[in-house]
């Protein structure tokens, strides 16, 4: 089953999108960056025929720690109403 199957089929339940940035400096990330990542997701979910209002996008102000200089990393959480 594919995630707009999925979704259709769980009308009551939100997807929430978490866009992640990178504490190294050398990356040049920053909030926005993280914001982006999960804006670039949603278009995608929503050209693939998930309605947007099942999408909740969120970017946390603070930097995830990783050993790598990427911080391209998203979360998902299911949110059930």
């Amino acid at each position: 089953m594919d995630l707009d199957s999925m979704a259709s089929s769980c009308p009551n339940a939100r997807l929430r999108v978490i866009g992640q940035h990178t504490e190294d400096l050398r990356a040049g990330e920053n909030p926005g960056t993280g914001r982006l990542r999960a804006q670039a997701l949603m278009a995608m979910l929503v050209a693939q025929g998930i309605d947007s209002t099942q999408i909740i996008i969120a970017a946390p102000s603070r930097a995830m720690e990783t050993d790598s200089q990427s911080g391209s990393c998203l979360e998902f959480d299911v949110i059930i109403d």
